[in-house]
């Protein structure tokens, strides 16, 4: 007869076992994978610590734990990550969204409010806000500011065919999809074809930033993202390259570019603003490491006021 753990006796077991396979944050996966196999929230766990694991689920976790040892990422093997306080789903073709990230969202939602608090802001345009997703993904940026952003149209686009899928699911999910159009493309290609003439409020993109010669220092956890969402070229700046003077063409005066940036990134990248000569200076933003993470530039008014 297969010994019946207790919750508590389990999370130990694993937790010391993904400690010695070398596992990041062993303790965090352990909870996180056996609340999945239990279908109960994380912080649940804590409260059940006595109750006894049943073989099927013994059995079930087994097989994450696996995983996870051979560094599946956890977010690919429960097949979702919370970002912003909502639940997005994931598969292998989707970056998986980081904590950092929603930095850049938060930025975008501080900008729209001051926006809609500003008289000037438009030159008389509807309060309705036009804003574009560049590299989407899973859609957690589109979306984020589709829940936090009242009255706003959003074009979320993405190369892959696959992520596209993803984000789709994730909008229906939220109950945006009325709000967020999903196009497949390459960075602004996708506009062209819709309408050349679209006025944009916001420009907001999460690109591939790492430099080519740094793919194969990552962990091997990210290693099994999709590489066409890391790789940013020999600098990792390529995206920004071509990112910030398409997105001269759509953004109105006085409208916003939001990016995420690389680690050191930040002097750069905002050269690259600079050298445009149609923004107001940039600032850089930080992120919770002290680490350069975003950079917000507005595009300049009529007469530069």
């Amino acid at each position: 007869m297969v010994k019946q753990y207790t919750v508590s006796e389990i999370l130990d077991k694993v937790t010391s076992y993904l400690k010695r396979e070398e596992i990041p944050e062993p303790g965090i996966d352990a909870g996180v994978l056996l609340a999945h196999v239990l279908e109960i929230e994380r912080l649940e766990i804590y409260l059940n610590l006595d109750c006894r694991i049943t073989e099927k689920e013994l059995s079930a976790y087994k097989k994450l734990i696996e995983r996870r040892v051979k560094r599946e990422p956890v977010a690919f093997i429960v097949g979702y990550k919370e970002f912003m306080g909502l639940k997005f789903f994931l598969n292998k073709h989707v970056l998986i969204p980081r904590p950092e990230t929603e930095i850049l969202v938060e930025k975008a939602i501080e900008k729209a409010q001051n926006i809609r608090k500003s008289e000037s802001y438009g030159y008389g345009r509807d309060s309705s806000l036009t804003i574009v997703d560049l590299c989407t993904g899973s859609g957690n940026i589109a979306i984020s500011l589709a829940r936090n952003i009242a009255s706003c149209k959003i074009y979320a686009i993405d190369i892959s065919e696959g992520a596209i899928q993803v984000a789709r699911r994730n909008a229906r999910f939220h109950k945006v999809e009325g709000r967020v159009e999903f196009l497949l493309g390459d960075l602004f290609s996708p506009l062209e074809e819709l309408n050349s003439d679209l006025a944009v409020d916001f420009v907001v993109s999460n690109p591939p930033y790492v430099k080519s010669r740094d793919l194969v220092l990552l962990p091997p956890e990210i290693k099994k993202e999709p590489l066409s969402a890391l790789e940013g070229g020999n600098e990792g700046l390529n995206f920004y390259q071509r990112i910030i003077p398409e997105a001269l063409k759509y953004l109105i005066d006085g409208g916003y570019l939001i990016m995420e940036i690389g680690d050191y990134q930040g002097k750069a990248v905002m050269n690259l603003i600079k050298k445009e000569k149609q923004f107001y200076p940039s600032q850089l933003v930080k992120d919770y490491a002290g680490l350069d993470r975003v950079v917000v530039a507005q595009k300049l008014r009529k007469g530069g006021q």
